[in-house]
Parts: C-alpha cells; structure tokens; sequence
C-alpha cells in the first residue's frame, strides 16, 4: 500500500481537489485522474479549481491512506517552516535505527578494588544519553554504591559525557537565556535547568538562591541596556555566569538553562553522596579505563515510551537527546544536534529514495529553528512510512497527541464531532504553524494529512530585529499564528465532517 501511495504522491499534480471517492471502479477512476497530469497549463497538470481556497501562506496535503487516493492538496510541493513536526522523522529515524525497546543507561565504574569499604581508586560517572534521568536516578546509583559497602573514595570523582557532543544550547537561533534552550549532554540531569530567585536590597546588594543550589551557577548586577534581557549568559567553564539586568524587576525568579549538564549533573550527584555520608572530591571530566568495571547502573525506559512522551508534549530537550544517540549510534561517532539532524535527514531520505527531497532541510532533531525547512508532500511521505510497519508493539500513530485527550491536543478539536479523530504532531513557532498526522473520520475512513503555515518575511524580519526581546514584535508573532491556527482548524473540521 506505501508503494502505491507513494506512486500517486510522485506523479499526482502539486495540487488538486477531488470530492470524496467511492469504493470500486469510481475510486480507481478517481486515482488514475488524479495521477495523470491533466492538459492546459504550462509544465503539465492543470489544478481543478477549488472551492475553498485558503491564505498563500498555507500549504496541505490530504490522502485516503488505503487506497492512496490524494483527497485535496494546495501549494504542497512548496517548502515551509516544520517547527515541532520535525520530530516525526526525526523520532521515525531513531525509533528504527535504536529500536523500540532500546534504553539509555547511566553508570558508575571504576578500575579499583573496594578495600575496607574504601574505594582504592577513581570512580567514573558515565553518561548514556538519557535524556529522562531525574534525581531519584541518581538518587538510585548512588544507594547502589551503599549496597556494595563503599564509604570511602581514594581516587578521582570523574564524569564521562563523550557518548555524543556536549553544546551550550539546543539552538544557536534562539537566545541564550531561554529555558527551553538547554545545554546538551550524554550526561544530562532533566530538564537541565534550574530556578534562580533574585533581590536587590537598597543598598544595591544582591541576593540569590538557587534551587538546587549546586555552586555552578552565579549571578552579577549589570550593565545592560534597559531593554535588555531580563538574564544574559556570559559563559563559564565550572561556574556558569550570568548578569541580571539592574533596571528590570527588583525581586523576582526564573529557570536558568543549565548551559553545562555534564558537570551539573555530577555535580548533583556528589551533593546527595555527601547528604548520605559518601563524600566525593571536587568532579572533573575523564574517562574509564579499559579495565574499568560496572559497580552500578540504571536504565531509561523503553525508547517506543520516551518517544511517546517527547512527541505528545513536544519536548525539544528530550527529542534532542534520543536524535543525537541514534545518529551517533548509526555513526559510530559522538554527533552534535546539527550533524544529528543531517544524518537522521539522510536516514529518511534513503528509505524514500522515489520521492522528490528537493528544499528538505531539518536543522535540529526536534524543530527549533526557523530554518528547517519541509514540504507538506514530503511530510505525508514521512508519515506513509511510519504507518508501513508498527514499531515494537505499537504504531507510530498511538505515539501522537490525540484531539481532546492527549497531549498538545488533549484541548483542541475536542467537541463530540472530533475528538479522538485526530493523531497528530503540532508545530509551533512565530510565524510558523503545522500540523500533520491521521485522521479518522465518522465514515470510518482513515486518512492522512500534512498542513503548513508559515510567513517566510515576517520571520525573517523578526529573527533580524532580535524580536524575542520586544515585546510587541512577539505580540504579533502570536496574532498571526492565532490566525493561522484558526485556518488549520476549520480546515481540518471540514475534512472529518465531509469525508
């Protein structure tokens, strides 16, 4: 069934309109027309004229996924922002090349014998690139310590974060001080950020606490410009410093993106080894040796899970992890999230070696950026692919958001009429919407579909004139997608109601 839908995503005309097919000879009649480029336009096919015409700013694909049959399709051979549908290639990719039941696992090792419950040598925190690693996952390493009797170290405390590229931040598009914008680690505490309270006194001191309070994060009075960001990163390699703007708020808080997760990390780690007796020196960045051994380790869940999570509540953080473990696993090289991006794009492009990849483009794994770029034909193509075969014992569908239920759209199209009828990915970002997945309507018809809005110029001028710090230009961003979201919306109640 891919092949042949794939054949009418190759040969139908970038845009057509077809009223809802019937089973037998009309369908099949139906499909060979909309293959076959019709006569009276320049280049080939000649598009039906539709009756529901929406912005240029918006380009859909509509396909019945049994019979292959494109339903309808405007402007879907041009290229648009994705935003967070990327994570669907990007999350088919490492779901097939990791597996589904893969795990990413954290471990402490040493080369030295316990003595009298004293370790004679260093002791190596190893990170695998889980990217749900939580406290209570340290908390469990370091109780396995205690089970094998160690009260003491006589060597180094280590961390090993060399599984993939460490980097400051998920996107160098975005600004430094966004929470959502991470540093990235095989050896990362989630969600690598911490809140940070602050408060001038009269007398111009400052005030801060940190939470959790780690000694790895400071914070300095100015100068900056009065319009300047509220916090601005300004580097560090053991204490990561930032500057609090003094002509903003008096008193306030916020989450500080930890822009070093690795030593974060270890650093958490020594913290509760030293609340329980177990007193660590001072970590640095190493690795084990050869003849090093596993003294404790702990496991992610399954990947199929952690993929369903990061795709219902589009988590950039988490998505970034998993693409960079699968590119660096098909590799056999530490990957960054740009070269990530590049060798899950190849990935994808080599299972559909028949469609037409022109302009396809994902700068990061999880849609970050402004400059991926995809077309909503390459995104069907995408999702025909992920149903083709379930992944482990699940389908790629069920790891989507689900209208009125699950995830990013457990609150939207949740009335009697399409709630539970839409599986699929949003994407969001200014001047930037999508949406693309399945749909199952009320005459039990499956169907499959990519929608894309974006304004190219508007984002660009935006990114441009550094509008994440302007209030009013963020204002905008919002009232256009606003907009574009209610377009989405009506387009996609129509096809439930009418197929």
């Amino acid at each position: 069934m891919i092949c042949l839908a794939l054949s009418l995503l190759l040969f139908a005309p970038s845009s057509v309109w077809a009223e809802p097919a019937t089973n037998g000879k009309k369908a099949q009649a139906q499909q060979k027309r909309a293959a076959k480029p019709a006569k009276g336009r320049k280049g080939g096919a000649k598009a039906t004229t539709p009756t529901f015409e929406h912005p240029p700013f918006m380009g859909y694909l509509l396909m019945d996924l049994q019979s292959g049959q494109i339903l309808e399709a405007q402007r879907d051979t041009q290229s648009y922002i994705p935003a967070s549908v990327s994570k669907v290639p990007s999350t088919l990719a490492a779901l097939h090349i990791l597996g589904a039941n893969h795990r990413f696992v954290t471990s402490l090792l040493s080369p030295a014998p316990v003595v009298d419950g004293e370790l004679q040598g260093d002791l190596i925190l190893v990170g695998g690139g889980d990217p749900s690693l939580t406290m209570p996952g340290l908390i469990d390493l370091a109780h396995q310590l205690q089970t094998l009797g160690i009260h003491r170290i006589r060597g180094r405390f280590l961390f090993d974060e060399s599984a993939m590229i460490p980097e400051t931040s998920i996107s160098t598009e975005q600004n430094d001080e966004e929470s959502y914008n991470q540093g990235l680690s095989a050896l990362s505490l989630d969600p690598n950020r911490v809140r940070v309270r602050w408060m001038i006194g009269r007398n111009g001191q400052l005030l801060t606490q940190t939470n959790p309070n780690l000694g790895d994060i400071a914070l300095t009075l100015g100068p900056t410009s009065r319009t300047g960001p509220t916090l601005t990163y300004l580097g560090g390699t053991n204490v990561e410093q930032w500057r609090l703007n003094p002509h903003g708020a008096k008193s306030g808080w916020d989450w500080v993106p930890v822009k070093r997760p690795g030593r974060h990390t270890a650093m958490a780690f020594r913290e509760y080894c030293r609340q329980n007796g177990l007193i660590l020196p001072e970590p640095e960045p190493g690795h084990p040796p050869s003849n090093a051994t596993i003294l404790a380790s702990r496991a992610s869940a399954p990947l199929q899970e952690l993929a369903d999570s990061a795709l219902a509540h589009s988590n950039n953080f988490w998505t970034e992890m998993i693409g960079i473990m699968a590119a660096s696993r098909l590799t056999g090289h530490p990957q960054s999230a740009t070269s990530a991006a590049k060798v899950l794009s190849d990935w994808i492009m080599a299972q559909l070696p028949q469609v037409d990849w022109s302009g396809f483009h994902l700068t990061n794994s999880c849609g970050l950026s402004s400059t991926s770029r995809m077309t909503p034909r390459q995104m069907v193509a995408i999702l025909l692919l992920a149903n083709a075969a379930p992944i482990g014992e699940r389908s790629y569908a069920s790891m989507l958001p689900v209208s009125g239920w699950k995830g990013t759209l457990a609150g939207r199209f949740a009335g009697p009429d399409t709630s539970f009828r839409v599986w699929a990915k949003t994407g969001t970002i200014l001047y930037g919407k999508a949406l693309a997945g399945y749909l199952f309507t009320r005459q039990n018809r499956r169907l499959v579909f990519a929608i894309f809005a974006s304004d190219m110029e508007k984002r660009k001028a935006f990114d441009a004139n550094k509008g994440q710090h302007s209030g009013n230009d963020i204002h905008r961003g919002r009232a256009w997608n606003n907009h574009a979201t209610g377009q989405i919306n009506a387009l996609v109640e129509r096809w439930l109601k009418n197929y």
